[in-house]
């Protein structure tokens, strides 16, 4: 996923954690979610297989690939992929991961996709208003026509009138440590800095904290963006159990919409 550098932690950005942010998601809920929504809306595998933007560490694309997709998973992150490759492998399952950040998407990967899927705030990640904009564009040239688009980011709006505005708990187990993360975002002008906190009891009580910079894309921003680069929106949901999108309520802004 394409991210920022940190103000604390280690190396790298609020997404290029690798080993961290492997280690403090609970994959198997996350995936019974994610997955049949993805399934469900690209249909049976077919032969120009799908793309996953901004794939941190590959979870997405070995459970479709396992489901007997063609995947080709692409981030900006060396870390992630590295983490996505031995998990893949450890899966049997067949993806091609590509380093490469949003703006060189299409040269990177090529087109003819029948489905594009960007989740968790890969999207916003990006950075920028334009940088996303960008995205959404590359997106677009990376599908063959009447090829899928599935983006998932957080509904945003809202959560600028929290103050402050916290996300979490939230708890996983790995190799018997318990951690438990809470994440602050702190909306500034037309970015946000998410600030993520984790504890952790490994021998003792500790705590790493690492924060990014995302940018909060609204549905009214969307909307032309898509429409600019050829994309016709289908549907907009609010969470995965496509519940109808409330832009004052909603935690989640799901986007799906076709290559014209």
């Amino acid at each position: 996923m394409t991210g920022n550098e940190p103000t604390q932690g280690p190396p790298g950005g609020l997404f290029d954690w690798a080993e961290w942010y492997e280690r403090t998601i609970n994959w198997s809920a996350r995936l019974e979610r994610e997955v049949p929504v993805l399934a469900h809306v690209f249909g049976p595998p077919g032969a120009g297989g799908l793309l996953d933007a901004g794939c941190g560490t590959g979870h997405q694309a070995s459970a479709l690939a396992q489901r007997g997709y063609q995947v080709v998973g692409a981030d900006v992150s060396e870390a992630m992929l590295a983490v996505a490759r031995r998990g893949s492998s450890a899966a049997a399952a067949a993806v091609r991961f590509v380093r490469a950040p949003y703006h060189e998407l299409h040269a990177a990967v090529g087109d003819g996709f029948d489905g594009v899927y960007c989740l968790g705030n890969a999207l916003a990640a990006a950075g920028g208003r334009d940088l996303v904009r960008d995205a959404i564009v590359q997106f677009a040239r990376c599908l063959r026509r009447g090829g899928r688009l599935f983006v998932q980011i957080l509904n945003f709006p809202p959560m600028r009138q929290e103050t402050p505005c916290v996300r979490g708990p939230r708890v996983c187990e790995t190799d018997g440590v318990r951690y438990v993360s809470v994440r602050q975002f702190h909306f500034s002008g037309d970015t946000v800095q998410v600030t993520n906190i984790t504890i952790f009891n490994d021998g003792g009580w500790k705590q790493q904290a690492h924060c990014g910079v995302l940018y909060p894309a609204t549905l009214d921003e969307l909307r032309p963006w898509c429409d600019e680069a050829g994309l016709r929106i289908e549907a907009v949901w609010g969470g995965y159990e496509r519940t109808p999108f409330d832009a004052g309520r909603s935690t989640d802004l799901i986007l799906e919409a076709t290559r014209r």
